[in-house]
C-alpha cells in the first residue's frame, strides 16, 4: 500500500465517519426532544450496557482477526479463520445476550434504579449478540482493505437506523421502537456481510484448528476492553447512581457531542493497524515509523482545532440540537473533547504494543486507567456533578498517554511533530477568536459557523508552514484520484 493508497483509503472512511457524524446531529435531537431527559437516560444506560458486555462476547476476538488475517493470502486459511471466529463469537454472544435478558429485573433495580425499565433491558440485551458478529463480520472487509465496502455497511448501519428510529418515532413506539430500529438494522447488516463474504470465499464449517492461536492472542486484551469500558463509559453509571436518570441523560448527550473528536481517529486506525501489521512481518521498521508519523500528524491537524471548536460552540449545539433541560450539559463538553482527542493519541501509540506483542502493557494500563477513574469519579460526581465525571476522564486519559509514550517508545520510536502542534495550536487559537464572535441560533447559522471556522484555521495553517506543499500535493492527489 502506497502513501497515496492510505491517505485514500483514509480520506474514504474519514467522509464516512463524517456522514455518520452529521447523522448523530439528526438523531440527537429526534431522541432528546421526543424522549426527555428521562428516557434518553434509560437509552444511553442500555447503550453503556452493550458497549460493556460486548467486549466480553467478542474476546479479544476483533483485534486477533486484523493481527492474524491481515496478510494471510490463502483462500483457505481464510475462509477457515473467518468462521471459526463468527461461529465462535455468535455462540459467546447468544450466551452473554441471555443471561442479560435473565437478570434483567435485577439490573432495572440495582444499576437503572428503576424496575420499569425491565422490559427495556431485555429487548435490549439483544443488542449485545447483534454487535459482537457483526463487529466480526464487518471486519472482514478491513483485514482484506476492502475500503470501499467497509465505508458502505458501516453508512447503511448508521443511515438504516436513523431512517428506521424516525419511522418507528412516528409511530410512536417510543424507546422500544428505537431498540427495535436498532435491532433489525444490526440484523440486516450481518445478513449482508455475511452474502457477501460467502460470495468471495465460501463457505464451510469450521474445525476450529487455529481459534486456540487467535485466543491465545486476543483473551489478554479482553480484560483490556472491559476495564478501558470503566474509563471511557462508566461515569454514565456513576452519574446515574449519584444524580439520577435525567442528570445520566443529560451528561449522555453532552458526551455524545464532545465525543465527536472520534470520528476523526476511526478512519486512520481502521486502515493502520492492519497495514502497521504488514509492514512489521515484513520487517520494514522505517516504514512503519512513517505511518505512526503520519497518521498522528493528519489526526492532530483535525482534532486540536475540533477541540476548539467544540468549546467554541457547545452552548448553540445543545441549543440548536436538543432542549432546555439539556443545556445546562455544556460545560462538560470542552472536557470531554479533549478527553477525545487524548484517546486518539494514544489509539495511534498503543499500537506499537500490538505490533510486539506486549499486550500485557494494555492490561496494566488499561487498570491503572480505570482504577483512577473511579476514585475520581467517586470523589468529584457528588460535589461538583457532571463536570466532576469529565474532568475524571480528562485526567485518566492525560495520565494513560504520558505512560504509553514512556512504554511504547522504547520499542519503536516516532516524531510527535511537536513545532506542528504549536502552530496548530496556534491557528486554532486564532479561529476560536473569530467564531466566539457568532452565536448561532439556528442549523443554518451554525453550520456557517463551522465553515468559517474551517476556513480560517486552514487559511493560518498554510501561512504558518503547518502543512507542507508536500502534504498539499498528497491531499490533492487523494481528491483526484478519489
Amino acid at each position: 500500500m502506497t502513501y497515496q493508497k492510505f491517505i485514500k483509503d483514509v480520506g474514504l472512511i474519514g467522509i464516512t465517519q463524517a456522514l455518520i457524524g452529521l447523522s448523530s446531529f439528526f438523531l440527537l435531537p429526534v431522541i432528546t426532544k421526543t424522549l426527555g431527559s428521562q428516557d434518553y437516560g434509560i437509552w444511553a444506560q442500555i447503550n453503556i450496557t452493550v458497549s460493556l458486555l460486548s467486549p466480553l462476547a467478542l474476546m479479544g476476538l476483533s483485534m486477533g482477526v486484523v493481527r492474524f488475517l491481515s496478510s494471510e493470502k490463502d483462500k483457505k486459511k481464510l475462509r477457515e479463520g473467518f468462521f471459526s471466529v463468527i461461529f465462535f463469537v455468535a455462540f459467546t454472544g447468544l450466551l452473554v445476550s441471555i443471561v442479560v435478558f435473565l437478570l434483567s429485573d435485577f439490573l432495572a433495580s440495582s444499576i437503572f434504579k428503576d424496575i420499569s425499565t425491565s422490559g427495556f433491558i431485555k429487548v435490549g440485551a439483544f443488542m449485545i449478540f447483534f454487535s459482537a458478529i457483526d463487529q466480526i463480520s464487518i471486519f472482514y472487509f478491513r483485514v482484506s482493505r476492502q475500503t470501499n465496502k467497509f465505508a458502505f455497511l458501516t453508512l447503511f448501519q448508521t443511515f438504516g437506523q436513523l431512517i428506521l428510529i424516525l419511522l418507528f418515532i412516528f409511530m410512536e413506539l417510543g424507546l422500544f421502537g428505537v431498540i427495535l430500529a436498532v435491532l433489525i438494522i444490526q440484523g440486516l447488516l450481518f445478513i449482508i456481510s455475511i452474502y457477501k463474504i460467502v460470495s468471495e470465499v465460501g463457505f464451510e464449517i469450521p474445525k476450529f484448528n487455529q481459534i486456540g492461536e487467535y485466543l491465545k492472542y486476543s483473551i489478554p486484551l479482553t480484560p483490556n476492553s472491559l476495564i478501558r469500558w470503566i474509563t471511557d463509559s462508566s461515569d454514565r453509571y456513576m452519574v446515574s447512581y449519584f444524580l439520577g436518570l435525567s442528570q445520566a441523560g443529560i451528561y449522555s448527550a453532552s458526551y455524545t457531542i464532545g465525543n465527536l473528536i472520534h470520528l476523526f481517529i476511526t478512519p486512520i486506525q481502521l486502515i493502520l493497524f492492519p497495514e502497521l501489521s504488514r509492514l512489521y512481518d515484513e520487517g520494514k521498521i522505517d516504514e512503519v515509523k512513517v505511518y505512526l508519523d503520519y497518521s498522528m500528524k493528519y489526526f492532530l491537524l483535525i482534532a486540536i482545532p475540533a477541540v476548539f471548536g467544540l468549546s467554541a460552540l457547545s452552548k448553540p449545539m445543545l441549543e440548536i440540537f436538543t432542549t432546555q433541560e439539556f443545556i445546562s450539559g455544556n460545560v462538560v463538553i470542552p472536557f470531554i473533547a479533549l478527553s477525545g482527542l487524548l484517546s486518539g493519541i494514544f489509539q495511534i501509540i498503543i499500537n506499537i504494543t500490538h505490533l510486539v506483542k506486549k499486550t500485557k502493557f494494555n492490561l496494566y494500563i488499561h487498570i491503572f486507567a480505570a482504577l483512577l477513574n473511579i476514585v475520581f469519579n467517586i470523589i468529584l460526581i457528588p460535589s461538583i456533578g457532571i463536570v466532576g465525571a469529565a474532568i475524571a476522564t480528562l485526567i485518566s486519559y492525560t495520565l494513560m498517554v504520558a505512560t504509553c509514550i514512556l512504554v511504547s517508545f522504547k520499542h519503536i520510536e516516532f516524531n510527535l511533530n511537536l513545532g506542528f502542534v504549536l502552530k496548530s495550536i496556534m491557528a486554532s487559537l486564532i479561529m476560536l477568536g473569530v467564531i466566539s464572535c457568532f452565536n448561532p441560533s439556528n442549523i443554518m447559522n451554525f453550520f456557517i459557523s463551522v465553515l468559517l471556522g474551517v476556513f480560517v484555521y486552514f487559511s493560518i495553517m498554510i501561512l504558518i508552514k503547518g502543512i507542507s506543499k508536500n502534504e498539499l500535493n498528497l491531499l490533492k492527489s487523494f481528491s483526484i484520484t478519489s
